[in-house]
């Protein structure tokens, strides 16, 4: 009886000093967070949120859906254990309403490309630019900036436990990184110098062939030739000196024409359809390729077209024209010196 008694008590002397127990620790799902800081003042946009397409760095295959963020210059990202490419984008796919992305399951593939039409909008300038074979058209573009930023690794030292289980959106950032985007779509700025414009009763509606269709987004590379822009050359200026002399002038975001040297490589139209106060149509088409002076303005490349043209003179009837192909100026005030 007493030898059971000191193996009870031994029992329980053991029980009490070796029972030590491990606290529970909690993983962030195995994922380290990096947070990416952006900084929108280069390219001077205040984009309503981020775009982030994930990749691996060695195969290049994109990981997970697009993370979408409404706070344009801050996001934290969770990426597992890796090495990974991260290409950063303005707004949304879906506020980029002429802009399509294609390739998006691997980084060499992705591209942005212009969302065209088989058919223009201005179909009575079709046979005057028909020499520009395999035409896209297209009439307004979004402006796009992007980032990428290479290499960004996550280790298992990256990975953060916490001994009570966190909060729902509670994390630790492993990692910052800094990007800067750029914009990838350029501006065409024409202008056109018009004698004789009181002979035109309205703007002309206009074609610029030849354009590029999109970006690769990985080298930031310009491609393809087949987009014309529609537009109306609306915004006219009269001369304080002169009433019938005026400049009529549109700017256009577009991705531009393909370059080498800052020289265009591709012949470019400019058609130009005018409906003169008498009723009658005159169309004036340019070779613009030479007339394309390419610069940068630090925000984004520009292309500045400059050309001068005389309508011939006509009078109206006094009835005024009734025709659905005019379009409304926006007059331009011109302050007279004195």
């Amino acid at each position: 009886m007493r030898n059971m008694a000191r193996v009870a008590g031994l029992c329980l002397a053991l029980a009490c000093s070796s029972c030590d127990r491990d606290r529970l620790y909690y993983a962030t799902e195995e994922q380290g967070f990096v947070r990416l800081n952006v900084n929108w003042q280069p390219a001077q946009l205040e984009p309503n949120g981020i775009s982030v397409h994930v990749f691996d760095h060695e195969t290049g295959k994109a990981v997970g859906k697009c993370r979408v963020c409404s706070a344009p210059n801050t996001m934290d990202i969770a990426l597992p254990v890796g090495k990974f490419d991260l290409l950063v984008v303005n707004n949304t796919e879906e506020e980029l309403a002429a802009i399509n992305f294609t390739g998006v399951d691997k980084l060499s593939t992705f591209k942005a490309c212009l969302a065209t039409s088989e058919e223009p909008l201005y179909s009575n300038l079709l046979s005057k630019a028909g020499e520009i074979t395999r035409s896209t058209y297209l009439t307004e573009c979004d402006i796009l900036a992007s980032a990428l930023a290479r290499g960004i690794e996550i280790t298992l030292r990256d990975i953060h436990f916490f001994k009570e289980k966190p909060e729902a959106g509670m994390h630790e950032v492993c990692r910052t990184v800094e990007v800067t985007p750029e914009r990838r779509t350029e501006l065409i700025d024409i202008e056109i110098k018009v004698t004789n414009i009181t002979s035109a009763a309205g703007a002309p509606r206009s074609h610029l062939t030849a354009m590029c269709e999109g970006v690769d987004m990985e080298t930031a590379s310009k491609y393809g030739n087949s987009v014309t822009h529609e537009f109306v050359l609306n915004n006219k200026r009269v001369d304080p000196d002169n009433y019938k002399v005026g400049t009529i002038s549109k700017k256009l975001v577009s991705f531009g024409p393909e370059q080498e040297n800052d020289a265009c490589v591709n012949r470019h139209q400019l058609v130009m359809h005018f409906v003169l106060v008498n009723g009658e149509t005159h169309t004036v088409t340019l070779d613009v390729r030479d007339l394309i002076k390419t610069s940068h303005d630090e925000t984004q490349r520009v292309h500045k077209i400059r050309a001068e043209i005389t309508l011939p003179e006509a009078i109206g009837n006094g009835d005024g024209v009734f025709d659905p192909d005019i379009e409304e100026w926006e007059e331009i005030e011109t302050e007279l010196p004195i």
